[in-house]
């Protein structure tokens, strides 16, 4: 067996795999199954007039679309732009793959149509709590959140609307900047973004200034990855200097917020004196402060020095966009790959437990808080919540399985190993488990990462074998669900676009597939009278009567 030295020095040297012109087939076939199903059953025809744009979803046994019920009890049929962006990525490389015109087409179409008729007050309705009502031809916003723009791991398709309308994008990033930025000179935003007269933009001044401020938005890392991502796009769109400046200072707020001694960087580099700490609003304030910093005297409490801020583990996403954008801008764009990578790195060494696979929740600082119990009500959970160490999983996998490709550093690969070995993968310095049981979608980008990097053919095969498992689990009724037994697709589908990237390599097309950057997109407002909720939650959850 090579050493993991050797391994990680041999990597580079290794000969392409080879695999039959057929291979890629069944997957292949899988995904054109459930774009034919799209076409078919997801278009909008049901308003005052047809529109080139889709649903959401539908139901598989009726093919009925997903609707949405708004507080007055008048359910409409559901369409959100922006979470169709993994769809449309489908739609593209089909026709790069097999030459059909009509799958990319239907993308142009509906983003075409979108940016033509979809801006209200300059913002695209879309994201997470603006969508367009199919039922009524209108633009709905979230009742309990007003009239706000929110992106959150979203990571649309720019590419695709810059080829549609060059124009129009521009000022869709544009609009978006100018909504969510609340004070440019430190870059302070809110994750929802409001309409307001066009400022200066990328001649603003900027004068940075100490992190952790008091500030009047929530600088969310799940928000501001969207925002650096959609201006560094537009820099590598139009090779303008002051959109990719700006992107790099957000992306760079992030990194000011990492503790000296760790390395581990916040969530969010700023505090809001407005956030509710509890469930009324009656306490304002810093909700980790509230909740936590008494018991942690001496130390720098704050919702950017948790570590993970929300659940178990820490979200990839942004490390992903930013090795990602690091390679579209080449030299423009090293500062992102950079940081991503330092970010990973900070997480294996000062947070990762190898023993149990599990990454420690801690202040930034590196104080421990595995076992704490949470000493009052607040918004990190009820009192008695006792914190635990959450387990790294498949997306850590590929994350640092992206890192080992894209970095060459044996820290990388060693991390990409341990998580491996932990999910039941295997030896990916060594011989991999050919019962490989996993059908996360992303375990199989990790997997294609390797390839890349290596070209070795095991990495290609454990990558068929997660896109068996994902046939076999999540391929039903002619589309991609959570289970057989689950009544209704979500056509924005992270399998299909797995799929699609295994077929291309199959294929010996890698590049024909989009690529994936990772996705976190909903659509949430008021529900009925049940309040505030998720649609992946209140609808997508939904089983098949037996």
């Amino acid at each position: 067996m090579l050493t993991r030295r050797n391994a990680i020095q041999t990597l580079g040297a290794a000969a392409l795999a080879s695999h039959p012109a057929h291979a890629a087939e069944p997957y292949l076939a899988a995904v054109r199954t459930y774009a034919d199903n799209v076409l078919k059953h997801g278009r909008d025809v049901y308003g005052p007039k047809p529109t080139p744009l889709f649903v959401d979803g539908v139901n598989v046994d009726t093919h009925e679309p997903v609707k949405w019920v708004p507080t007055n009890g008048k359910e409409f049929v559901l369409s959100d732009l922006g979470n169709q962006q993994l769809l449309f990525r489908v739609f593209d490389g089909l026709t790069k793959l097999t030459g059909e015109a009509g799958y990319r087409q239907a993308a142009v179409d509906a983003t075409k149509y979108a940016l033509a008729n979809l801006r209200p007050n300059g913002f695209l309705a879309w994201g997470g709590h603006c969508a367009y009502n199919a039922s009524d031809g209108a633009v709905f916003w979230s009742e309990d959140k007003g009239k706000s723009h929110e992106l959150k791991e979203h990571y649309p398709y720019y590419q695709l609307m810059w080829e549609m309308d060059a124009a129009a994008t521009k000022s869709v990033i544009e609009t978006m900047w100018n909504g969510h930025i609340l004070n440019w000179s430190n870059l302070d935003f809110n994750r929802h973004g409001t309409p307001r007269p066009m400022g200066k933009l990328w001649k603003s001044e900027y004068t940075g200034g100490e992190v952790f401020f008091w500030g009047k938005g929530l600088t969310f890392v799940n928000a501001g990855s969207d925002l650096y991502y959609a201006a560094a796009m537009l820099a590598k769109f139009t090779g303008e200097d002051g959109p990719l400046i700006w992107a790099k200072r957000l992306a760079h707020r992030y990194v000011e917020t990492r503790n000296a001694k760790t390395g581990i960087g916040g969530y969010q580099f700023s505090q809001m004196a407005d956030a509710w700490c509890d469930d009324v609003g009656k306490i304002r304030g810093d909700r980790a402060q509230y909740q936590f910093a008494e018991a942690f005297p001496g130390h720098r409490v704050v919702e950017g020095t948790l570590f993970p801020t929300y659940g178990e583990v820490p979200g990839v996403y942004p490390e992903i966009v930013q090795m990602h954008l690091g390679e579209l801008l080449g030299a423009r764009g090293a500062e992102f790959t950079q940081w991503g990578i330092e970010e990973l790195a900070a997480w294996a060494k000062s947070a990762y437990r190898a023993s149990d696979n599990t990454f420690i929740p801690m202040l930034t600082d590196g104080t421990s808080m595995e076992g704490f119990a949470v000493p009052k009500d607040g918004y990190f959970g009820p009192k008695g919540r006792v914190l635990k160490a959450g387990k790294a999983r498949a997306s850590h996998f590929w994350a640092y399985a992206m890192a080992a490709r894209v970095s060459k550093q044996p820290a990388m690969f060693e991390m990409a190993r341990l998580i491996a070995l932990a999910n039941g993968f295997g030896a990916i310095d060594g011989e991999l488990n050919r019962r490989l049981g996993t059908a996360d979608p992303e375990a199989l980008f990790g997997f294609l990462e390797l390839h890349r990097f290596s070209g070795k053919p095991m990495f290609l095969d454990a990558a068929r074998r997660v896109g068996d498992n994902m046939l076999r689990a999540h391929f039903h009724h002619g589309f991609f669900l959570r289970s057989a037994n689950h009544l209704y697709a979500r056509f924005d589908s992270v399998d299909a676009l797995a799929l699609l990237h295994l077929a291309a390599a199959l294929a010996g097309k890698p590049a024909a597939a989009p690529p994936y950057v990772g996705t976190g997109a909903f659509f949430a407002a008021a529900y009925g009278s049940q309040g505030h909720k998720y649609d992946n939650d209140i609808l997508y959850s939904r089983m098949r009567a037996k």
